[in-house]
C-alpha cells in the first residue's frame, strides 16, 4: 500500500514539474502558428493581386 502511495506522490511531483514546461511549449507553438497564418494571409493577398 505504501508503495502505491509513494508512486502516486512521485507521479504527482513529475506532473507538477513538467506541466508548466509543456504548456510553455504549446504556447510557443501557438504563437508560431499565428505568425505562419499571418504570413499566409499576406501571400494570398499578393497572389490575388498578381495577374
Amino acid at each position: 500500500m505504501e508503495i502505491i502511495v509513494l508512486l502516486l506522490l512521485i507521479a504527482g511531483i513529475l506532473v507538477l514539474y513538467y506541466l508548466p514546461k509543456i504548456s510553455k511549449g504549446l504556447h510557443k507553438t501557438s504563437k508560431q502558428n499565428e505568425v505562419i497564418i499571418k504570413q499566409n494571409e499576406v501571400i494570398i493577398k499578393l497572389l490575388k493581386k498578381s495577374p
